[in-house]
């Protein structure tokens, strides 16, 4: 082979090793607007913005962060991320944190 010829053939094998372990955040910007309004549609509360993680190939793009409250479920809380897959956002959490809490009369 040619020197052009490995040249080219390290240059994609350093791409993709890049985007494999660092990745990008392309998706990010569009995640974080588009995502309130979905998770309003769901009877989500948005608590706080927990930050985000670029992506590589199964979650290209991004993940945005976001810890919710269950609006129809008022002690239920969700640690969410979202992502975009095939132009969709996709949304991506275990099971519910249901919080207890106990209230005391200092009277």
């Amino acid at each position: 082979m040619s020197k052009f010829t490995d040249c080219i053939i390290g240059c994609l094998i350093g791409g993709l090793l890049t985007y494999g372990v660092v990745g990008t955040s392309g998706n990010v910007e569009y995640i974080k607007a588009a995502a309130p309004s979905e998770m309003q549609g769901r009877g989500w509360e948005i608590l706080r913005y927990e930050g985000y993680q670029f992506g590589s190939f199964s979650r290209h793009g991004g993940k945005v962060w976001y810890h919710v409250k269950d609006l129809n479920h008022s002690n239920t809380y969700y640690r969410v991320s979202v992502s975009m897959w095939g132009g969709e956002l996709q949304f991506y959490y275990d099971e519910p944190e249901s919080l207890s809490r106990l209230n005391f009369d200092n009277g």
